[in-house]
């Protein structure tokens, strides 16, 4: 005789954990963003500028308004009175002199004046191969200042000993 299946009886055992409590709430005390800043307000631009609408810009303005104190200058004798320097001339030697003066106190306007001096200088070397008041022998009598005869250096007063 073939031997009874018997009916087992399986039990499952499902093991649960204990219910663990919520994780505390910790309070931390952080110290607050500081409030964004504003943006500065730009000042204002002059009327003129305004008016050009960009077209020109301020260092521009400034470079003619140092073109206008130079020529100012040539006016008023200022320029004829500089020593003629070879090479460098008059207007070279009063880029020079605006330069170092714009540098040590003279404010922008004396360095936009020695740029433009500079510029006029660099543009008499460049079209006619010396520069206004040049003391070299190929150069004109007149040198474009009213001063005539070459160089004329301190001492100079037409003596004749």
């Amino acid at each position: 005789m073939a031997k009874r299946r018997r009916r087992t009886t399986t039990t499952k055992v499902i093991r649960v954990g204990a219910p663990r409590a919520a994780n505390p709430i910790i309070k931390v005390n952080v110290p607050r963003a500081s409030p964004a800043r504003r943006a500065p307000r730009r000042r204002r631009i002059g009327a003129a500028v305004s008016r050009a609408g960009g077209i020109v810009s301020q260092y521009n303005l400034d470079l003619a308004i140092g073109g206008a104190l130079y020529g100012f200058a040539v006016k008023s004798g200022w320029v004829a009175k500089l020593p003629a320097i070879p090479i460098v001339g008059r207007t070279g030697t009063a880029a020079l002199l605006l330069d170092y003066w714009g540098k040590h106190g003279g404010g922008k306007y004396v360095q936009r004046a020695a740029g433009a001096a500079a510029v006029l200088a660099g543009y008499q070397l460049g079209s006619t191969g010396a520069i206004t008041g040049d003391a070299s022998p190929d150069y004109p009598a007149d040198d474009g200042y009213g001063v005539s005869g070459g160089i004329q250096t301190m001492g100079d007063d037409d003596d004749d000993e």
